[in-house]
């Protein structure tokens, strides 16, 4: 299991909460699905599916690399339509320290995606969730972190710390799927997210790199959850969904 873990939330008048004065000043219902929200197309649809059985709580990632945060509160507005108001959003700034080496990343999106399971696991803590979830689609399956070895990697480390790795949209099979799925909801198919501006400089890994990577990705995140505590974890904006509905 997971470690316990200190919080940093970016207020008026900075000041530190335990895991357990966040969730509890929060009012997160124990057991909740943490869902890697980045407005986009699948996210949204994953969480517009997890809903259903579970309590939310929803985290964006803000990073300079990554623009237009604008773009998710409008997607929220959308969400507020259809779930809970009470449903929990926090925005965490993209930690940079990971209590392990990274210098061996080449340039994908894995680097990204470590940190990305970092913060989703030390909100999973705070919260004592036993899901984290992320909208890999079955159209996106040849970028690195999304292919078949890249999600059995995941799940296995996940496992180790109990949290179960959870891809509810991994059927979606083409981009046009995800549009007419969000058109029969009244949702804009639009990509209400943030825009990375690092992608466009991504290189393609050939089989061998993409497994040595991939391997050394797991270890490293490995890592990184042992020592989750010992990583700085700056939450940025906390609100209800209900504040969106305007």
């Amino acid at each position: 299991m997971l470690m316990g873990y200190s919080l940093r939330r970016a207020t008026q008048h900075m000041h530190k909460l335990s895991l357990s004065e966040a969730a509890d000043r929060e009012q997160v219902p124990k057991g909740c699905n943490v869902i890697m929200f980045s407005g986009g197309r699948d996210s949204t649809l994953a969480a517009l599916r997890s809903h259903q059985t579970d309590p939310l709580v929803l985290v964006t990632i803000a990073a300079p690399h990554l623009i237009g945060l604008d773009l998710v509160r409008r997607r929220l507005g959308e969400l507020s339509q259809i779930l809970p108001s009470t449903t929990l959003w926090i925005v965490v700034r993209q930690p940079n320290e990971l209590a392990t080496d990274t210098s061996f990343y080449e340039q994908t999106c894995l680097p990204c995606h470590h940190a990305y399971v970092v913060v989703g696991s030390a909100v999973a803590a705070a919260v004592k969730a036993r899901t984290l979830t992320f909208g890999y689609v079955g159209y996106q399956n040849v970028w690195p972190e999304q292919t078949p070895l890249a999600i059995n990697s995941l799940r296995n480390v996940l496992e180790k710390y109990g949290i179960e790795l959870a891809l509810p949209v991994q059927d979606i099979a083409s981009r046009d799927d995800a549009i007419a799925a969000l058109d029969r909801l009244g949702i804009h198919s639009g990509s209400l997210e943030q825009k990375c501006i690092r992608q466009v400089t991504n290189v393609e890994l050939d089989p061998d790199r993409l497994r040595s990577q991939v391997e050394l990705w797991e270890s490293a995140i490995g890592k990184s959850l042992a020592a989750l505590d010992q990583i700085a974890i700056e939450v940025l904006e906390v609100a209800r969904l209900g504040a969106f509905n305007d």
